[in-house]
């Protein structure tokens, strides 16, 4: 992603965080917070809020931990057997496989309550960063992610809007967050604020139209239960399209949002 900011910053970020205790929990929430991941939602936040602010502030500085401490509870418990059953994340052994199905589902807990504990530690006064706050966690939870992973667990996907419900909440609701929080922070006004999350929502289902036709195989809930690969290959097309005329809209340089969905395409079908 065409931006200064290094993953090797984000992860900066993170271990301010981490707690001192190192017990068998607190190490399987570092094997996995430190795992390999590209860390595109902390970027994308990041970058987000120094395009409309022209620096990176505080407050996306603790939003980016935030983003990225729900985002890896969530890998751990998807993992988990009585979710998806994986063994393997990133090339390495999941959590559970690593340190046992209990202390998994504790890293993931500890996880999430470290994202609360990192987003009180910010500027409450500053209504910006109280609306990122309560967009992030609307994002993440029961109307969000956790609606997404119940979806995809519990539901048929026997039409288009089966599909694109599913890629929006369980893939796209994070990345609403990461460019929507970002550009709160930033200082974004409302109306940009509203064309941020078109650009996100779009690029979180045309991150999982190429997921799934990358996984096909893999995936026994995808846009490939209602859509032909030829017919997806248009559709990721033309919401590429679409959020390049959107970022073109906002008066703020956008090049990492339009590298990271142009690069999407090209990654190998």
């Amino acid at each position: 992603m065409k931006t200064s900011i290094t993953v090797e910053q984000v992860d900066s970020i993170l271990r301010n965080y981490i707690p001192e205790n190192c017990d068998k929990v607190v190490q399987a929430m570092e094997y996995s917070l430190f795992s390999g991941g590209k860390r595109i939602r902390p970027l994308l936040l990041l970058a987000t809020c120094k395009s409309v602010s022209g620096k990176i502030t505080e407050s996306g500085k603790i939003m980016s931990a935030v983003l990225e401490f729900i985002h890896t509870y969530s890998l751990i418990h998807d993992d988990l057997p009585c979710m998806d059953n994986d063994d393997v994340r990133r090339g390495k052994r999941s959590c559970h496989m690593q340190f046992g199905e209990a202390t998994a589902v504790l890293a993931g807990d500890g996880l999430l309550n470290l994202a609360a504990e990192a987003a009180f530690s910010g500027p409450l006064n500053n209504k910006n960063y109280v609306q990122a706050c309560r967009f992030m966690f609307a994002m993440s939870g029961i109307k969000g992610m956790v609606h997404g992973q119940s979806l995809d667990l519990f539901t048929e996907t026997k039409t288009a809007a089966d599909a694109e419900a599913v890629a929006l909440h369980k893939t796209g609701d994070l990345i609403r967050a990461a460019i929507v929080c970002g550009a709160l922070c930033g200082g974004a006004k409302d109306d940009e604020i509203a064309l941020f999350d078109e650009i996100a929502s779009k690029l979180g289902v045309c991150y999982q139209i190429v997921d799934d036709m990358l996984d096909a195989q893999k995936c026994e809930k995808s846009f490939l239960d209602v859509y032909s690969e030829r017919e997806l290959k248009q559709y990721a097309n033309k919401l590429t399209a679409e959020i390049i005329t959107l970022c073109n809209k906002l008066p703020y340089d956008l090049e990492f949002v339009k590298e990271i969905i142009t690069n999407n395409l090209s990654r190998k079908f």
